[in-house]
């Protein structure tokens, strides 16, 4: 497992330390608990905008473009 030095405010650290006694876990357990927490959630609403625009262009895949190209031909 890689070690990783952070840099950060007193008071946030006091946070950390305080969530890791309340859990009974250390440091290092709270802050690799925050980041996967913070990486599934970036996840998810990355997965929910990609569905979002999926039902979004549904049946409109590239757009008007057929209907723009019969539009410019002539009449038969």
């Amino acid at each position: 497992m890689a070690k990783v030095m952070v840099s950060m405010p007193n008071e946030l650290l006091a946070q950390v330390d305080a969530e890791a006694r309340r859990t009974r876990s250390s440091r290092s357990a709270v802050l690799r608990g925050f980041a996967e927490d913070a990486l599934q959630r970036r996840r998810r609403k990355g997965a929910k905008e990609i569905e979002k625009i999926l039902r979004a262009a549904s049946g409109h895949y590239g757009g008007d473009s057929a209907e723009q190209i019969k539009a410019g031909r002539p009449d038969p």
